[in-house]
């Protein structure tokens, strides 16, 4: 089965920006992590493929890379660039004897060269003819089934069956020395004798590194006299660390650096012959790379494909390719080629231009590596997974933990890529050689990669067609409603309740309750007195947004979700709005869903003594908010200074949506203070039927990046030091009973059966209630 980029989870790290260059709203676009990695290095000379051989899941971004890369090429060239660019693989999957193979399945060549007959038509049967010859040269063992798909596109596009001429010619080139010379460097030449033979063997008779004599031969060893290839000492490092495990990134005292460093050459000496051999096969790519750069076109650009180990942190073979094509610079006796080199030093030693600035000759290298999704990392930090694992195992020893890594995973991957981002690049797998590679022991100049292609190698972890239907509506920002249809439930059932709560809140509440709750959440003696026993058993909120806010005199208010008035009669207070604080600039706006509530609250407000200039309530969805505001003669954009609201947004669908009204509705330097409930966890566990408000609650770790996101500057999720349980409240002291037998409709109180697990939970370690600050710039 062919794995494609949709169905498991991954990402594109950029070590420049120490982020991804993949946006959540792209998971389910087949071809997004390409096209957004094309736009930044699609001008490149040379990239540079570090892979884990066969692994499908590298291999399917390799290929989408390969082909996007030369369909831009091929565009390129139609779109008036004068010498049409081939691309060019070289891959250490074939080594260099092997090139007339590679010629001969991609059709280059005469009739003669295929034994005097034409050459196969069929893809398929002349890839397995190529895996039967390689087989049956036997040097190099690579699995290439897995690269059948990359490499028959290479063979469509030199034989005319790619799509149309849109595509340029991808060439396929072998880039290592068969690897039993590797083994005989290491085993058969135990002297500098033996040594010098192999060496000559391999320059002058097999051409596989430079002749002595040759400006590059200056970059092959140590010193001239020696035999000892040349590398730098953190070349050697990196690869004894590979076969060892030791941590080269750690930040260490730099007093024992030097120490330190003698101790691993020391260690080392038995592991010199293995890295000799190392270094063999990334000279011998190196040498091939550097020169067939020379002697292509300037048009042409280079992919090479290795072992992730052979190219970190531009050491091994892009160290050999440089240090070839700096000795040809300074040192050939062709005049045109020592210019060419020098050119080519000088683009690839640079990062590649952006696609908005077409280049026709190519400027820049650029490193892609991969890693494998270190999850134990999500499940040893990762809060919302620890607490399921730990909640499973103690209900179950022999629990599925399993299961539920899986599962949050998955999650996490489609709702909330910015949060797997961030716990990957917490990861010492990661955050070391792609972000502190110059910390430690090794003292890398480079990171690994430019970009780290981060994928899950799990075949247990396949997306589905729900997960991507659930990763294409992701824009709700982990809402946990999809459809639109399912939004309208929601909001259908939010207002039904509210409205009953508007219908009873003429009816004599627990004022003393009240007062107690409010307490609690900060509101001051002042605020609960210029309340009075008439309005404060009315109060609806999760939190006190007042104490964020800090509203001055003269200032305009929206309170979305005004509910019976409570904020909005503290802020026409605040603002000066108020009979009391009379100011010519302020005006309060209180928008709620719940019709029966806005007529409460104006009716309230009449009572008070508030006029209908200064303080209105209006009834109206933040979701359609400049409609709303239009509606009522409010100007829909750039009105007020300040936003408040207190546990509205804990039940609107598309919160997103929600906010960005908010800060289309705030003028420039306004600011937002809402309070709302989340949920700790990126989800739900979706084993449990949860009441719809708590469905509704967005994450804690979604609303900074959402607010950024908007355009909000200065965003702070503020613990707004509200619990969920154990507030010491006074005994209800009121009789709800009215003349007539009817009842205070109260959103909240004892579970019904449905939610009775609900009981056993502590609501402060599934919640959280915080206040949202952002400023508008």
């Amino acid at each position: 089965m062919k794995e494609t980029m949709n169905t498991f989870i991954h990402r594109l790290l950029k070590s420049s920006t120490a982020s991804s260059i993949k946006s959540s709203k792209d998971i389910a676009h087949l071809g997004a992590v390409t096209n957004n990695l094309l736009d930044e290095i699609q001008n490149a000379k040379l990239i540079y493929f570090g892979e884990f051989h066969s692994e499908t899941r590298i291999i399917s971004f390799q290929t989408e890379l390969v082909k996007e890369w030369s369909k831009r090429l091929g565009s390129a060239c139609a779109a008036g660039v004068a010498t049409k660019p081939r691309l060019h693989l070289i891959m250490e999957h074939f080594s260099v004897n092997m090139q007339d193979l590679l010629n001969k399945y991609q059709c280059l060549g005469s009739v003669d060269d295929y034994g005097g007959s034409l050459p196969i038509s069929d893809n398929q049967e002349a890839f397995d003819q190529l895996v039967a010859s390689y087989k049956a040269i036997g040097t190099e063992g690579h699995d290439l089934l897995p690269y059948s798909d990359l490499l028959q596109f290479c063979r469509e596009t030199t034989t005319k069956q790619s799509d149309g001429d849109s595509c340029c010619e991808v060439l396929l080139h072998g880039g290592f020395i068969p690897r039993n010379h590797a083994a005989r460097l290491n085993k058969e030449c135990p002297d500098e004798a033996t040594k010098r033979l192999f060496f000559d063997e391999m320059s002058n008779d097999r051409g596989y590194l430079p002749k002595k004599g040759d400006a590059m031969c200056n970059a092959l060893f140590e010193t001239a006299s020696d035999t000892t290839l040349r590398g730098p000492k953190e070349h050697k490092m990196l690869i004894q660390s590979l076969m060892s495990g030791t941590d080269l990134y750690s930040p260490v005292d730099a007093s024992n650096d030097d120490a330190e460093a003698e101790d691993a050459d020391d260690e080392e000496k038995p592991f010199d012959r293995l890295y000799q051999a190392q270094l063999l096969k990334d000279h011998a790519m190196g040498y091939k790379v550097a020169n067939f750069m020379l002697d292509q076109p300037s048009s042409d650009r280079f992919l090479v494909i290795a072992g992730f180990g052979h190219l970190k942190h531009y050491l091994g073979v892009p160290d050999c390719v440089n240090h070839y094509l700096r000795q040809t610079a300074m040192l050939d006796s062709d005049e045109k080629r020592r210019a060419k080199a020098m050119d080519l030093l000088m683009d690839i030693s640079r990062f590649p231009t952006t696609a908005k600035s077409r280049n026709a000759d190519g400027k820049g290298s650029a490193l892609i590596g991969c890693q494998m999704l270190y999850e134990a990392y999500l499940e040893d930090n990762y809060p919302p997974l620890v607490a399921q694992i730990s909640k499973a195992s103690e209900l179950d020893g022999d629990a599925d933990t399993d299961e539920i890594k899986q599962r949050m995973i998955k999650h996490i991957y489609v709702r909330d890529p910015a949060t797997l981002d961030e716990y990957i690049l917490k990861s010492d797998e990661v955050r070391g050689p792609f972000l502190n590679y110059d910390q430690g022991i090794g003292g890398f100049e480079h990171p690994c990669a430019d970009y780290l292609f981060v994928y899950d190698e799990d075949d247990e972890h396949i997306l589905t067609e729900t997960d991507l239907a659930e990763a294409s509506n992701s824009d709700q920002a982990k809402c946990p409603y999809h459809t639109e249809a399912a939004n309208d439930d929601a909001k259908r059932e939010t207002l039904e309740a509210y409205q009953q709560v508007g219908q009873t809140a003429g009816f004599k509440g627990n004022a003393k309750r009240a007062r107690a709750i409010m307490s609690i959440l900060g509101y001051t003696e002042n605020d609960l007195a210029y309340l009075g026993d008439g309005d404060i058993y009315n109060f609806q909120g999760v939190a006190n947004p007042h104490s964020v806010a800090k509203i001055q005199l003269g200032e305009s208010v929206i309170d979305i979700g005004s509910g019976l008035g409570i904020d909005s009669f503290l802020a026409m207070r605040d603002c000066g709005a108020d009979q009391n604080g009379a100011n010519a600039n302020s005006f309060v706006v209180g928008v709620d869903l719940a019709p029966s509530e806005v007529q409460h609250a104006t009716k309230r407000a009449a009572a008070r003594g508030y006029g209908i200039e200064r303080l209105r309530f209006i009834h109206g969805d933040v979701e359609k908010l400049q409609d709303v505001l239009s509606k009522h003669d409010v100007p829909p954009e750039n009105s007020f200074d300040v936003c408040i609201s207190n546990g509205a947004f804990c039940l609107v669908p598309d919160k997103k949506k929600a906010f960005q009204n908010v800060f289309n509705a705030l003028r420039p330097g306004g600011r937002c203070a809402i309070s709302t409930t989340t949920i700790v966890s990126d989800h739900l566990d979706p084993s449990f039927e949860w009441p719809v408000c708590m469905r509704m609650f967005a994450s804690l770790e979604s609303l900074e990046p959402m607010l950024e996101e908007i355009g909000f500057k200065n965003v702070q999720i503020l613990d707004a030091e509200s619990p969920m349980e154990g507030m010491e409240l006074p005994e209800d002291d009121v009789v709800d009973d009215n003349a007539d037998g009817i009842k205070r409709f109260k959103i909240h109180g004892k579970y019904v059966d449905q939610f009775a697990f609900l009981e056993k939970m502590d609501m402060d370690e599934l919640c959280k209630v915080v206040t949202v600050y952002g400023e508008k710039p």
